[in-house]
């Protein structure tokens, strides 16, 4: 019997269906990587790409536009390679204001300081004042105005139309009325003097020069050559006396006369020249 029956094997099944049955722990469910896939593309389709790439531009733009702007100011800073004088000149040469501008010759179109120009220029005797300006690529324009004197002031400057004083070369070479005083002072001397030569000029007289001492007191020396002293006390009042005496006595005897002393109450004396 045993030699007509194979031997019995038995097959354990158990694990081969637990296999089948139970999901295996390395193959994911493929319902789960759609789902996962979808969700990716869902929230891919929601941003705002639009937005996004504006964003992109605005912050590379960001970045490079200091490089870009560097790079512009690079190109457009030309070095001042001329000077430009605009205006008519009288007292003050092209050449000299060009000479006295000279430091500036090559120097950045940005970074100059057109103030400093403008202060250059203004220590020129003769200028009064200055304009500075810009032209691309490299010029450097100015306008001046020149002082205009009005009087010889203490015999070693001149003090122009709006009372300032200023010392060019050879101020007393100029044709021009003698206005002496302390320091400081030259305009209330050149006011004087203006009101002064107004109401002469109505006698027919000239001023040719007035002086203020230290002390207070008035002199004039009129172009007939008479000089007149009005002290410091009461100057309109004595003036206006002197002038009355004048017209009505000393103008026919103006040439006999030296020296007219209107520092009296009631009156005036006179120098006369054989005296």
């Amino acid at each position: 019997m045993n030699g007509l029956l194979s031997p019995l094997r038995i097959r354990d099944t158990r694990a081969k269906t637990a296999r089948q049955r139970g999901a295996s722990p390395m193959v994911e469910d493929p319902s789960a990587l759609r789902l996962a896939l979808r969700m990716a593309g869902s929230a891919v389709a929601r941003v705002p790409w639009s937005q996004v790439s504006l964003g992109m531009v605005v912050a590379i733009t960001a970045a490079m536009l200091p490089w870009a702007i560097g790079q512009g100011v690079q190109f457009l800073d030309q070095d001042f390679s001329r000077v430009q004088v605009q205006g008519d000149l009288t007292r003050v040469t092209e050449p000299a204001l060009q000479n006295h501008l000279e430091p500036f010759i090559g120097t950045s179109y940005f970074a100059t300081d057109l103030s400093r120009v403008k202060a250059q220029l203004e220590m020129l005797p003769w200028v009064e004042s200055a304009a500075v300006e810009r032209e691309w690529p490299g010029t450097l324009s100015v306008s001046v105005r020149e002082h205009d004197p009005v009087a010889l002031w203490n015999g070693r400057a001149l003090i122009s139309d709006e009372g300032a004083v200023f010392r060019p070369a050879a101020p007393a070479a100029l044709d021009l009325p003698r206005l002496n005083g302390p320091p400081g002072r030259a305009d209330e001397v050149l006011e004087r003097a203006r009101a002064f030569r107004s109401e002469l000029a109505a006698l027919g007289l000239g001023l040719e020069s007035i002086s203020l001492e230290a002390r207070g007191a008035w002199t004039l020396l009129l172009d007939n050559g008479i000089s007149v002293s009005l002290g410091r006390d009461r100057v309109r009042e004595r003036f206006e006396r002197f002038m009355t005496v004048y017209e009505s006595r000393l103008s026919p005897v103006a040439a006999d006369i030296t020296g007219v002393d209107a520092r009296y109450g009631n009156g005036v004396a006179v120098r006369w020249r054989d005296s």
